[in-house]
């Protein structure tokens, strides 16, 4: 699978540290993985957590730029301030 490099180096770092991978070698539990199908998953690295990795291009990112802004105003990390925002308007 093609990957960038930020995104191959946390594949690497997530099985370098994966039970299965040092330990198990249970094949049926990589095929259930983000990093083997990204778009049907169970796991990642055998822990359940759940990605998504969002890209602004062209105009979009003066709205990444005002996120950007409101994490440095509240002192928060740039990925809190926009689960905040899902929260906030999706989840009601």
């Amino acid at each position: 699978m093609l990957l960038s490099g930020s995104a191959n180096r946390a594949k690497s770092w997530s099985c370098e540290h994966c039970e299965n991978w040092n330990n198990k070698k249970d094949k049926s539990i990589c095929l259930t993985c983000y990093w083997a199908f990204p778009e049907n998953y169970k796991h990642i690295a055998m822990k359940q957590i759940r990605r998504v990795d969002l890209l602004w291009q062209g105009e979009e990112i003066k709205v990444y730029n005002k996120i950007k802004r409101q994490s440095k105003k509240e002192n928060k990390e740039i990925q809190n301030i926009i689960k905040e925002i899902i929260e906030k308007n999706i989840i009601k």
